[in-house]
């Protein structure tokens, strides 16, 4: 008897997951190599590490394509008017908008916990939700406090454009900006024309996280001294 065939929305699921996972495996042997550099047999584990997750990014990238959900492109961010938002500050500048309070929403609790503690270094306040509805209540609670929400497009229940659209539905002009690595292109251009601050597509580094957080936020706040 044959085994079952995984149906493709599993795949690329899985595939999702397996990308945050390399994501979440690089960033922190960069976090813990320099403690190690004086050793040549933790230089030598690192080196044999990165050469590993590079390898398996390129099958996950493979498994992707042959399913169809090749990563996402990067979309040019977008304030909710469709203007172009502000070019962003040089890695690792310090501004004074380095201050506002970002919700992420995301189900994947290892990368949620880095690019909290990216944020927090940072100087930005945040709050963290692992599921969507919890998310909703958090939201509606704060609305008129957080700055941006940071959204992963593939969750459990509810998918990306559905929270967005929730979010939407308590705060019209909540400033969202999407985070994935394999995702639906029509869906993010479709968020995008529905006022979607931009896109982050996964994995990304600490400089371009920052990068991104900074210019969205400064984009959306000299719109709304107008």
């Amino acid at each position: 008897m044959m085994p079952a065939i995984p149906d493709k929305h599993w795949l690329q699921i899985t595939a999702n997951d397996l990308n945050n996972l390399l994501q979440v495996i690089g960033e922190s042997s960069d976090a813990i190599e320099p403690m190690c550099s004086s050793h040549p047999e933790g230089t030598r584990y690192f080196s044999f590490l990165k050469t590993s997750v590079a390898r398996a990014r390129r099958v996950t990238a493979e498994l992707a394509s042959r399913i169809g959900g090749e990563p996402a492109p990067a979309v040019a961010s977008q304030t909710q008017n469709g203007s172009p938002a502000s070019a962003p500050s040089a890695p690792g500048e310090q501004t004074s908008e380095t201050n506002g309070l970002i919700l992420i929403i995301d189900d994947e609790e290892l990368l949620v916990a880095l690019v909290e503690q990216m944020l927090t270094d940072a100087g930005y306040r945040v709050v963290t939700s692992l599921e969507p509805f919890a998310a909703l209540e958090v939201f509606k609670k704060l609305k008129d406090q957080v700055d941006l929400v940071i959204l992963d497009f593939t969750l459990p229940i509810m998918d990306g454009s559905e929270v967005f659209a929730s979010l939407r539905g308590i705060k019209p002009d909540v400033a969202v900006m999407l985070s994935s690595g394999f995702t639906e292109h029509e869906k993010i251009r479709a968020m995008l024309g529905q006022g979607l601050c931009g896109f982050l597509p996964k994995p990304y580094t600490r400089e371009k996280l920052l990068s991104q957080v900074r210019s969205t936020l400064t984009a959306i706040r000299a719109r709304k001294q107008r």
